[in-house]
């Protein structure tokens, strides 16, 4: 079947993730997208897997991961030839994605209100740091910055006395996309309805309070906070991570413990436990936390991960193993469900696909991402510039071509 967003066209403004991951995925539903990136430099995406502490690799694997299935098109913004063309590509579209704060929008002459008269149908997305009003609207975020650290999620989640620690890259910036995609996706179905496009938005801080959103909302209900805790000193032992033999770990998540204690003592072959008056009720186990979770330490190191694996699905205990990144792509459940897809033109490569399926819609094949410019001669003479003022275009550094 056609793919869904096939005929729209996405341009995207934008750097780093959260913007142009939005235009990825629509592009693996069949939009045409468009990034524009500076000639010669590109967008700084291209050089995030050079910055340690990320893996070191001879592959650029998140500008492979966010830039696929996009045309690239070199233009110097600052230009007024190149802003003209882009005015022209914006004439074109259905969508136009940016992330640059409200005082670069304004140099550069693409704010929304700069934009809508060239096309009253187009779906205008900016996604930014900190929101698009207040003191801090000019404040450069990053999702370590603005979603973990800002939310409360850094500070959240640690055991006591534990150090905070950074986010693992783009963390944040992903979710953030998928907020702002089904943002798109509501301007669309609105202009479906009005024939009138409409300006959409959403933030990396506000996804991530809406992230930690149960917690804030127990600020806002001035819940008392929660204390922060040790393994040893966890409040629910049954809601845990614990070690095994072979120094693997698990998290327990037994929110239905009046059902599962029973099936529990059966699995860790313990059913003295059950007639340990201390373990009795959910309360009796509260009370004596501390005893229980260095019971079950004791318990979980006799065996490895796999036996514990078998021993859990068998009784039906809610769990989940701790899985490594570097085991991720051999993950027969994540195979089985396609969270990773080939790369058709890098045999042997695949990808991460987006987290949205729907049922009998096809999703285009993922092709590698693009050099910078390398389609922007195409784009422009598809906007109907002659050979002869392309060949300007390059000369004056207005654009270039991979």
């Amino acid at each position: 079947m056609q793919s869904i967003l096939a005929g729209l066209r996405v341009v995207e403004v934008a750097t780093f993730v959260a913007g142009p991951a939005a235009g990825t995925i629509m592009g693996d539903f069949g939009a045409e997208v468009f990034h524009i990136e500076a000639p010669g430099i590109g967008d700084p995406l291209r050089y995030l897997y050079t910055l340690r502490p990320l893996p070191e690799c001879d592959e650029n694997y998140p500008w492979l991961l966010d830039g696929r299935n996009k045309k690239s098109v070199a233009l110097n913004l600052k230009n007024p030839m190149a802003r003209e063309a882009l005015y022209r590509l914006i004439a074109t579209a259905d969508v136009f994605i940016t992330n640059y704060q409200p005082s670069v929008l304004s140099d550069l002459g693409i704010r929304h209100e700069d934009v809508t008269g060239l096309n009253p149908r187009l779906i205008y997305a900016h996604v930014t740091g900190y929101g698009e009003l207040g003191e801090e609207v000019e404040r450069p975020g990053y999702d370590a910055t603005a979603w973990w650290a800002r939310s409360g999620l850094m500070d959240l989640i640690r055991p006591r006395d534990g150090e905070v620690s950074m986010s693992a890259p783009g963390m944040g910036d992903h979710p953030t996309a998928v907020a702002l995609f089904g943002a798109i996706m509501l301007g669309l179905f609105r202009r479906e309805r009005t024939g009138l496009g409409s300006k959409v938005s959403t933030s990396l801080m506000a996804n991530g309070v809406w992230a930690n959103g149960i917690m804030a909302q127990a600020a806002l209900c001035q819940a008392v906070p929660a204390q922060p805790w040790t393994h040893a000193e966890s409040p629910n032992p049954l809601v845990s991570v614990y070690a095994t033999r072979d120094e693997r770990h698990f998290a327990l998540v037994m929110v239905k413990e009046a059902h599962e204690w029973a099936l529990f003592c059966s699995a860790i072959e313990r059913p003295d436990l059950l007639a340990d008056r201390r373990f009795t009720t959910s309360a009796d186990r509260r009370l004596h936390a501390r005893a229980l979770v260095a019971i079950l330490d004791e318990v979980f190191a006799t065996r490895t991960l796999e036996a514990w694996t078998v021993a859990f699905d068998r009784h039906g205990i809610t769990f989940s193993i701790v899985q490594r990144t570097a085991s991720l792509p051999e993950d027969r459940q994540m195979q089985a469900n396609g969270v990773f897809r080939d790369i058709v033109d890098l045999p042997g490569r695949r990808t991460v696909d987006s987290p949205i399926a729907v049922e009998d819609v096809a999703k285009i094949a993922a092709h590698a991402a693009p050099a910078i410019g390398a389609h922007t001669c195409a784009v422009l003479r598809e906007l109907g510039y002659a050979e002869e003022m392309i060949r300007s275009f390059l000369d004056t550094g207005a654009a270039a071509q991979a």
